[in-house]
C-alpha cells in the first residue's frame, strides 16, 4: 500500500540546502491527522508520478527505425533494460531505478548514473491494448537519444515533491541527491507543512492551525487555479520558450497562494495555431483556457470546478462531478434540447464535449481534450506521426506573454519579453536588439540576462558581442561554473587562447570534476599544440562520465591526430556501442574500418549511419569511395548522386561523380559535374576539375 510509504516518522524534516525550501516535512506527516484524505489521494495520478522502481513487466520490443532490440528483464530481483542492434552487437544494459508517470496512460523508466544523474530510458510501457512496450515520447525515430537523455530539474519539478537541489538551474541542473521523494505530495498544493504541524502539536486554537497552512479552496479563484497551473499549464513542448523561470528563483520556490508570475512566466506564439489543430500531453489548462465556457465564466471556472484533487479522476463520484459542473450552467438549455429531441438524453457530457484524443507529442495514448467544444471534431483517420523538436519545423516569429498577459513592472516587461525572443531563436534579430537595449537601460543585477544574451549572440555568429556579455555575466555570478566554461569555449574559437586559459581556470576551480569543463580545457590544450595533455584530460572526463559517447568520439579523433589508430578504433567502437543512433559515430568507425581493409564491417556501419541520418551527404560520399575501391561502380554512383541530392554544392562529390562518369564514357555528364567542382573554395578540388576539363 502506498499509504504505508506515506505514513513515516511524524514531523521528520526533509534535509534541504535551498533556503526557499525550508519548512517542508516528510509526506507521511500529513497522513497522521488526515488519514482518509491521504488514502484517497494515494490513488490519484499526481501521487503516483514518480517512484522507486518496481519490477517492470518483462518483455521484448524491436524498433525497426533504429535497427535496435530492447529487452526488459529481471536479474536477481533487479530490473534492467538491455539494448542491442538487430545482429546482436553493441549490447548495453542499464539498471531501472525509478518509474516516471502514473501508469494510467503510460509509465517511463529512469536509471541513476554513478555521478547521480538520472537518465530517461528509451522505451515506455503504455496502458492501451492491455499494455504494451513502445518507444518513449520523442524517441520513435532512427537517431533517438538512446541512453543519453538526462532529466533536468525542470523535468522533475512537475513529477515530484520538493527536492534538495545543489543548484537553482532548472534547465541545466541534472545532479540529484541520493534520496528522492516519491510523487507529488500534499505540500505542492498546500505549501510547507512544518509550521502547521508544530502549531497543531501545541494544541493551538483551530483558526491558528488552519491559518498556518494554505487551503486552496479558500484562495481567490485566480490563485486557486494557479496551484494547478504550476504543473498543468504548458503552451507547447516545442522550443519557443513556453516558460521562463524568473531570475534568482529556485526550482521549487513557488508557494501556493502567491502569484505564480512572481516565480514563472508563460509564453506563446504571437499567432498560435487554431484551437483544434494542436493537442499536447501537458496542455490541459492551455486547452481549457481557449474554451468559451472558461472565457465566459469570468474566471470562476477553475480546475477544481470539476476535479477533486484528493480523489482519482475515473471514479463514479468523479464522473458525477463532471456532469454536475456542466449542468450547473447548461441544465435549462439541455432540458429544452432534449425536449426538442435535438440532443441525446444521456448525461455524460464529457464523452462528446471533452473527447479523448491522441496528443501530438505522445501518440501511444489518449487523454481528455479540455478544449470544451459544442461540436468537437473527430480524430483524424490517418495515423499520427509523433512530433518533437527534431522533426517539427521550429516556430519563427514574435513570442508574446501568455500568463500573465503583461507584467506590471516596465523593467521586467522589457527584459523578459526580449529574453523570450532570443531564448530559442524564435525572434532572434529583434530580440537581440531589444535585450541588449533593455540590459543597457536597466543594468539588471542578475547574471542570467547577460549570459542568455551572450549565448544568443554566439548562435547568431557574433562572437565579439557574445564575449562582451559573457564577461558581464561572469562578473555578476561568481558561483556558476557554466558561464566561464562557455565563455572559455567561445574564446578558444576566437583564438584568444590566453584569455581562454584564465577564464577556464575559474571554471575548473568551481567544478574540477565536471566533464564538460575538462573537455573544454582539453580543446584549449589541443589549440595550444599540447595534444597529449588534451588526450589525458579527455580520459579524465571519461573516467567521471564513462557513458558519454561524445567524449569517446572526441577521444578517437584526438588519437587519430597522434596516429594511435588502434586506440582510436577502441574509442570509436565504444562511442558506437553507447550511441549507435548517432550517424557521426558510425561514420567515424566505418571510415577507419574501410582504411584498414575491414570492408564488410565498414559497410555495416556505413549503412547504419545512413539509416540514422539519410540526409548526411558526407556519409554517402565516404561510402561511395569504399564501394568504388571494391569496383562496385553502380552502387558508388548511386551514393554520389545521393550525396549531391542532399547537398547540391558538395563539390568533392561532383568531382568524384565526374571521374566515375568519365571512366564510363559519359563525357557530357562528366563535364557538367567537373564544372560544378570548379566552384569549390578548395584549390585541390578546383585544380583537379580544371585538369579534367583540359583533357580532350
Amino acid at each position: 500500500m502506498r499509504l504505508l510509504k506515506l505514513v513515516i516518522c511524524f514531523g521528520a524534516l526533509i534535509a534541504v540546502r535551498d533556503s526557499q525550501s525550508q519548512g517542508y516535512v516528510e509526506a507521511g506527516a500529513c497522513a497522521v491527522c488526515h488519514r482518509a484524505i491521504a488514502e484517497s489521494y494515494a490513488q490519484t495520478g499526481m501521487a503516483r508520478t514518480f517512484g522507486a522502481s518496481p519490477h517492470p513487466v518483462e518483455g521484448r520490443f524491436e524498433h525497426s527505425a533504429s535497427g535496435q532490440v530492447f529487452t526488459i528483464l529481471t536479474r536477481q530481483g533487479t530490473p534492467f533494460l538491455r539494448r542491442q542492434l538487430l545482429d546482436g552487437t553493441n549490447q548495453i544494459e542499464s539498471q531501472v531505478d525509478y518509474w516516471f508517470g502514473s501508469g494510467r496512460h503510460a509509465r517511463s523508466y529512469i536509471s541513476r548514473t554513478s555521478s547521480d544523474e538520472l537518465i530517461e530510458l528509451p522505451v515506455t510501457w503504455y496502458s492501451e491494448k492491455n499494455g504494451y512496450w513502445a518507444m518513449s515520447p520523442g524517441y520513435d525515430r532512427p537517431d533517438h537519444a538512446g541512453f543519453s537523455r538526462k532529466l533536468t530539474y525542470r523535468c522533475m519539478s512537475c513529477h515530484n515533491g520538493v527536492i534538495e537541489l545543489p543548484n537553482p538551474s532548472w534547465e541545466t541542473g541534472t545532479r540529484f541527491p541520493g534520496r528522492l521523494p516519491e510523487g507529488i505530495d500534499c505540500q505542492r498544493c498546500h505549501g510547507p507543512g512544518k509550521l502547521h504541524i508544530d502549531i497543531a502539536k501545541q494544541g493551538a486554537p483551530m483558526d491558528r492551525v488552519r491559518a498556518a497552512i494554505v487551503n486552496p479552496a479558500r484562495l481567490p479563484a485566480d490563485r486557486r487555479m494557479e496551484v494547478c497551473l504550476q504543473c498543468h499549464l504548458e503552451t507547447t513542448i516545442l522550443k519557443l520558450p513556453p516558460t521562463l523561470l524568473r531570475a534568482g528563483h529556485g526550482v521549487f520556490s513557488y508557494r501556493p497562494g502567491e502569484a505564480m508570475s512572481d516565480y514563472i512566466l508563460h509564453f506563446d506564439r504571437a499567432a498560435p495555431d487554431t484551437p483544434s489543430d494542436r493537442l499536447e500531453f501537458a496542455g490541459a489548462a492551455y486547452q481549457l483556457r481557449k474554451s468559451a465556457c472558461y472565457k465566459q465564466s469570468g474566471g470562476t471556472l477553475v480546475c477544481t470546478t470539476c476535479h477533486n484533487p484528493h480523489e482519482p479522476s475515473d471514479t463514479p463520484a468523479a464522473q458525477q462531478r463532471y456532469v454536475q459542473a456542466c449542468q450547473k450552467c447548461h441544465q435549462q438549455k439541455l432540458s429544452a434540447m432534449i425536449t426538442a429531441r435535438s440532443h441525446p438524453t444521456r448525461e455524460d457530457c464529457a464523452t462528446c464535449h471533452l473527447p479523448r484524443r491522441r496528443p501530438s507529442d505522445a501518440i501511444h495514448t489518449q487523454i481528455t481534450d479540455h478544449f470544451i467544444q459544442a461540436r468537437p471534431r473527430a480524430e483524424p483517420s490517418t495515423p499520427l506521426t509523433e512530433f518533437n523538436d527534431s522533426n517539427t519545423p521550429p516556430y519563427r516569429g514574435p513570442v508574446e506573454f501568455y500568463l500573465p498577459s503583461k507584467l506590471s513592472d516596465a523593467k521586467d516587461q522589457e527584459l523578459y519579453w526580449a529574453l523570450a525572443q532570443v531564448k530559442h531563436d524564435s525572434n532572434l534579430t529583434a530580440g537581440l536588439r531589444a535585450l541588449e537595449a533593455a540590459i543597457r537601460k536597466y543594468s539588471p543585477p542578475q547574471a542570467e540576462f547577460y549570459s542568455e544574451l551572450a549565448e544568443a549572440y554566439r548562435r547568431a555568429g557574433k562572437p565579439t558581442q557574445a564575449s562582451e556579455f559573457y564577461g558581464q555575466a561572469n562578473r555578476r555570478e561568481e558561483g556558476d561554473w557554466r558561464i566561464p566554461q562557455r565563455w572559455g569555449s567561445l574564446l578558444i574559437s576566437m583564438s584568444q587562447l590566453e584569455r581562454a586559459a584564465t577564464t577556464l581556470d575559474r571554471a575548473y576551480a568551481l567544478a574540477p570534476k565536471e566533464p564538460v569543463v575538462l573537455e573544454t580545457i582539453s580543446n584549449l590544450r589541443i589549440k595550444q599544440g599540447r595534444v597529449f595533455d588534451g588526450i589525458e584530460l579527455l580520459r579524465m572526463a571519461i573516467s567521471i562520465e564513462p557513458n558519454a559517447a561524445s567524449l569517446h568520439a572526441t577521444l578517437g579523433a584526438r588519437l587519430i591526430q597522434v596516429n594511435d589508430v588502434s586506440a582510436a578504433e577502441k574509442a570509436w567502437r565504444e562511442a558506437v556501442r553507447l550511441r549507435p543512433e548517432v550517424a557521426a559515430n558510425c561514420l567515424n568507425l566505418a571510415n577507419l574500418l574501410a582504411r584498414k581493409g575491414s570492408t564488410a564491417e565498414a559497410e555495416f556501419y556505413f549503412k547504419a549511419a545512413l539509416r540514422n541520418a539519410p540526409e548526411f551527404a558526407d556519409t554517402h560520399l565516404a561510402y561511395a569511395i569504399t564501394l568504388e575501391a571494391q569496383k562496385r561502380m553502380p552502387e558508388a554512383e548511386r551514393e554520389l548522386r545521393s550525396a549531391i541530392e542532399n547537398s547540391p554544392d558538395f563539390h568533392e562529390a561532383h568531382l568524384r561523380l565526374g571521374l566515375l562518369l568519365q571512366k564510363r564514357g559519359d563525357n557530357v555528364s562528366a563535364t557538367h559535374h567537373f564544372e560544378k567542382a570548379l566552384e569549390s573554395p578548395e584549390p585541390r578540388i578546383r585544380e583537379a576539375a580544371r585538369e579534367k576539363l583540359r583533357q580532350p
